[in-house]
């Protein structure tokens, strides 16, 4: 009779541990966005046409505790070549404009690579224009995991980079941050 009992205790968390997941998880353990399905319902598409930018992205839509819609913020300066877009306190992209520069994924990667004696370095999405990875400080030094984004997109014959903070944020943060980035592209007329 307890077998029983504890059977039916158990069977609800089976059963929810069971569930489907945004993320797939690859071969190798890490978690990894679904590149094939890009699901921009829970967006809203902003122009940068008003602060010197021919670009247009989808950002995520953010509630704050009392249910009110957070509003992006856009702070860009005339003639400086950095646009940052914040929604609230947690979320920040930068932009930066690089011109007729290229492969500027190549080169972070190649960045982080020489910080492998200080931090451990894993990609969760790793393609040509983007990237998306979880920094750790090496075992046993302590301190958080924080995940980052990089990524380019050329608009015009001009190069962009748009990336996350040098401090990183949240794995949630910068999953919206990797649709945003995925989302840009140039306006075009109508």
């Amino acid at each position: 009779m307890k077998k029983i009992v504890l059977l039916f205790a158990f069977l609800p968390l089976l059963m929810t541990s069971c569930g489907g997941s945004e993320t797939t998880e690859d071969s190798d353990g890490t978690d990894s966005l679904n590149t094939s399905v890009l699901d921009f319902s829970d967006m809203n598409e902003i122009s940068l046409v008003p602060h010197g930018l021919n670009m247009k992205l989808m950002l995520p839509s953010v509630a704050s505790s009392t249910g009110a819609s957070i509003d992006a913020k856009v702070i860009h300066d005339q003639g400086d070549y950095l646009w940052y877009i914040t929604i609230g306190p947690r979320f920040e992209l930068i932009i930066e404009d690089f011109g007729k520069e290229s492969d500027k994924v190549g080169t972070e990667k190649k960045r982080l690579s020489e910080l492998t004696n200080i931090f451990d370095i894993e990609y969760t999405v790793e393609e040509p224009a983007l990237i998306m990875y979880k920094r750790t400080l090496h075992e046993g030094q302590g301190g958080k995991a924080s995940y980052h984004c990089f990524g380019e997109v050329m608009i015009d014959g001009y190069n962009y980079v748009l990336r996350s903070e040098e401090e990183g944020a949240l794995k949630p943060i910068i999953e919206d941050m990797v649709m945003t980035i995925r989302s840009a592209k140039p306006v075009t007329e109508s």
